[in-house]
């Protein structure tokens, strides 16, 4: 893993799965119950944001209980930190729910900033931490208790703190890759799997704040030039717009647009084309620049 070094810390945590659902009650004897279709399964979702000194716990629990625990562990892992909470019962569900949610965040309080996804069957954690062997141990102690089909991935950057931090965001910067950021054809709406490549962005450019970032958009060859230019600087400016509504400042982003002038793929096919409908970011540091 590459190492940096981050003074800030942000962690946000995303929380979503779905449990088997309960019987539909009913209870008119006279009715025949036997083909009735079961009520549609709860979507849990639960949202931890660990981001400038505030930790906020919001979703949904299964009882007070639930609530309690996750309390307690902020309350001991985050205890110098502003706490909101946004709870949303749910019932009787599964007590795995509780149990991995609570030593999920357990696990991020190792963390400087991360994201993680719970479902029914997979936890997703990306982030950064500066303690890789205390995060490695208590990763390796949630592995042990997962339940039977739940498997966990991760994608955590390993802070070295005795690198010059202006060093670091350079290092970071040079070998950030955003990912693909795509968009719906003649729309400058970016596909929901933009969404958690763009907040890597924005968790890199508060950790350095002397990075500068670079929003250039394209399109694909459909359309004359002149209506591409327009298209792909709507899109640039949409990603700069999601951007700073994270907490990055707007004199920070420089949008650019493209238009179909720079293409990746071949514009003759559909697949050639959702490519093409693109946002290229960059980010750069005063080290850089010089």
């Amino acid at each position: 893993m590459t190492k940096i070094s981050v003074f800030k810390c942000i962690a946000v945590v995303l929380l979503i799965g779905g449990l088997a659902t309960a019987p539909n009650l009913n209870f008119d004897a006279t009715l025949d119950r036997s083909n009735k279709p079961a009520l549609p399964a709860p979507i849990l979702r639960f949202d931890f944001r660990w981001q400038r000194g505030t930790l906020l716990l919001a979703g949904h629990t299964t009882s007070a209980h639930h609530e309690q625990s996750l309390l307690q562990v902020a309350a001991s892992s985050f205890s110098e930190h502003s706490l909101e909470t946004d709870f949303m019962p749910l019932g009787i569900v599964s007590d795995r729910w509780e149990d991995l949610s609570v030593k999920v965040l357990d696990l991020l309080a190792e963390s400087s900033s991360s994201e993680a996804v719970l479902s029914s069957n997979e936890i997703d954690i990306r982030g950064v931490t500066i303690k890789e062997v205390a995060w490695k141990s208590r990763l390796k102690a949630l592995r042990m208790v997962l339940p039977e089909g739940v498997s966990v991935s991760t994608n955590m950057l390993y802070v070295d703190p005795t690198i010059d931090a202006k060093q670091a965001c350079a290092m970071a910067a040079e070998a950030f890759a955003t990912g693909e950021i795509n968009f719906e054809e003649s729309s400058a709406e970016f596909l929901s799997s933009a969404y958690p490549r763009l907040n890597r962005v924005v968790a890199l450019a508060d950790v350095c704040t002397a990075t500068t970032i670079s929003i250039t958009g394209h399109t694909d060859s459909s359309g004359s030039d002149e209506w591409n230019q327009r298209l792909s600087l709507k899109r640039a400016a949409a990603v700069s717009d999601y951007i700073a509504h994270g907490g990055i400042e707007k004199d920070r982003l420089f949008v650019s647009s493209a238009g179909s002038s720079l293409p990746i793929a071949d514009n003759k096919t559909r697949y050639g084309r959702s490519l093409n409908r693109r946002i290229d970011i960059k980010l750069q540091t005063d080290q850089q620049k010089n």
